[in-house]
């Protein structure tokens, strides 16, 4: 094993041990009704989000003092460091509050701009996927693969959010992806590329995402063999859109996505 390849083994057991900590404060307040308030951008914030990210952030910093370190609740941003954490504490706030299990914890580390490991653990749902670049995925330790579907027209897809597709081409992109493909549903957040990462579904697209959300399934999702853009085809998480997908369809749902 290369040096490299142990720090990023070190790196994905920490991410592993954010995930621990993580999972029990949400755990610890979920059930029933959670009160959420709304931040600037009209999207909900509890508590428990606040009381994540900052056990993750201290743990980060004592352990890591010389990375970067992005949250979704209290900021930050990617400056000269080799190494930049994105931290989503509760990806899902809504579904967490109004106790709905598909809710996760999403760590990655990056290394300049590239995934290097990542964690997303949903203990709603009792799951946990992570992936290492260049090693591979997993779903609770088990090996992951992404399907290996050819055709658009067999595929089965997901869609985030409908209204965030309008600045997109809203329903006529919908509407055109739909027609194309074999079967669709609305897994929605970091559930949908998980289920990609896995080979459970073949597609999942996303608009009005922001860097947190997408750094940990971008990770995951290329360790398992997978593509992940945003809607204009660029490998990016800070596009606002997400398309995760088995590689061997990408390149004619980019068509689709275009009109």
């Amino acid at each position: 094993m290369s040096g490299d390849d142990r720090l990023r083994s070190q790196l994905l057991a920490f991410c592993h041990e954010l995930a621990d900590e993580a999972d029990r404060l949400t755990m610890a307040a979920f059930g029933g009704r959670v009160e959420a308030s709304a931040k600037a951008d009209g999207s909900p914030v509890t508590e428990v989000d606040l009381a994540v990210e900052r056990r993750l952030r201290d743990r980060i910093a004592g352990a890591w003092p010389g990375h970067a370190i992005v949250g979704e609740e209290l900021g930050g941003s990617a400056v000269e460091a080799e190494f930049t954490w994105y931290l989503d504490p509760i990806d899902g706030t809504r579904n967490f509050a109004r106790g709905i299990p598909a809710f996760a914890t999403l760590v990655c580390v990056e290394q300049g701009a590239e995934p290097a490991v990542a964690v997303a653990s949903a203990p709603g749902l009792g799951t946990r996927w992570d992936g290492q670049a260049g090693v591979g995925a997993h779903r609770d330790g088990q090996p992951i693969r992404v399907a290996h579907t050819s055709a658009l027209s067999e595929s089965s897809v997901s869609f985030g959010g409908l209204s965030w597709f309008e600045p997109y081409g809203g329903m006529d992109l919908v509407g055109r992806v739909t027609a194309a493909t074999a079967r669709q549903r609305g897994f929605g957040d970091f559930w949908h590329h998980c289920l990609v990462a896995e080979g459970a579904l073949d597609v999942a697209l996303e608009a009005d995402v922001s860097a947190w959300d997408l750094a940990a399934v971008r990770c995951i999702v290329t360790a398992a063999g997978g593509r992940f853009t945003d809607f204009t085809g660029v490998e990016r998480i800070d596009g606002g859109t997400a398309i995760s997908a088995a590689p061997g369809i990408l390149d004619e749902l980019l068509t689709l996505v275009h009109g």
